[in-house]
């Protein structure tokens, strides 16, 4: 398959949704996270035409990948970008912005699987407020956050079984099917977010020094807001994240991905992102609370 290629089983019009996922694929573990869980989830939620942009850093897995790539252009249209070098997980995510024709973006993890409803409640969400630019759902992997972290979320996964699946799809659909209101946010974290597309064309891309994908998100959030826009939680779509339960995490909740990360690395990345953060908005910003209630005076 070509770079930035796309398969279209739909008409020229502009799809309404942009699905962006960078991937790397190291194994054969990721590849069917990928598969199993980002894809499949994707699927259950296109009930309308949706694109889907596929950003490959670089990844060892290359033709396992494109054979993922292609059978989902059974239902969707598919942009697919392999990256001649790696270059990390935000120059990856502003590519696939950059080739992504939708009026919204959602920006994704590999390793989430929306729910059946999450993508419409998300979606719901930017269409109650024109002023919303950036919707985030609830999810069981949050790490330190508590605006979107689902205080009795469903037991960790087990297994990539079609069982163990519906176990998930059918606690999303539940939580789709009660309307909840839109919680105002200061910052949505990152693993799966929607965003209206005149953000990325006037407040820009995401800033390419949190090269790793630290910290990106709560600087995006302040830039958002700085510009005029309201970002909010959705409490009524959830979007699992993490593998599964037996793997090695690097969170109690098992939201990392990338299991094979060591403790060290991870601590230096997080750490260079805090002290970018610190001097591009000032101490302070690293103490922005994730909710707006919880702003300061």
């Amino acid at each position: 398959m070509n770079q930035d290629k796309t398969q279209s089983s739909a008409g020229p019009s502009r799809p309404s949704v942009s699905v962006i996922i960078p991937i790397y694929s190291g194994d054969a573990y990721l590849s069917e996270m990928l598969d199993k869980l980002c894809l499949a989830g994707l699927r259950l939620n296109a009930g309308k035409r949706i694109e889907l942009v596929i950003v490959d850093d670089r990844s060892p897995l290359e033709a396992e990948t494109a054979a993922l790539v292609r059978a989902a252009g059974e239902w969707a249209d598919v942009v697919y970008h392999r990256n001649q070098v790696n270059l990390g997980y935000i120059r990856s995510a502003n590519k696939g912005m950059a080739l992504a024709s939708g009026s919204r973006f959602l920006l994704c993890n590999s390793d989430t699987r929306l729910a059946p409803g999450a993508l419409a409640r998300l979606e719901a969400a930017l269409d109650a407020d024109p002023a919303a630019g950036m919707a985030g759902p609830m999810t069981n992997g949050g790490y330190n956050t508590k605006l979107q972290q689902l205080a009795e979320p469903p037991a960790q996964l087990e297994s990539f079984s079609d069982d163990e699946l519906r176990r998930f799809d059918d606690f999303g659909r539940a939580l789709a099917a009660r309307e909840l209101r839109p919680v105002p946010a200061n910052w949505l974290i990152s693993f799966c977010t929607l965003i209206r597309r005149e953000i990325f064309e006037s407040v820009g891309p995401l800033d390419e020094g949190f090269k790793y994908g630290y910290l990106e998100e709560l600087d995006y959030g302040i830039r958002a807001r700085a510009a005029g826009w309201k970002l909010a939680a959705v409490p009524d779509a959830f979007v699992f994240h993490g593998g599964l339960r037996t793997k090695w995490k690097l969170s109690p909740n098992g939201s990392c991905q990338s299991g094979g990360a060591s403790h060290l690395r991870t601590f230096y990345r997080v750490a260079r992102s805090y002290i970018y953060v610190a001097r591009k908005h000032g101490l302070q910003a690293l103490s922005t609370p994730q909710d707006i209630q919880g702003t300061p005076a």
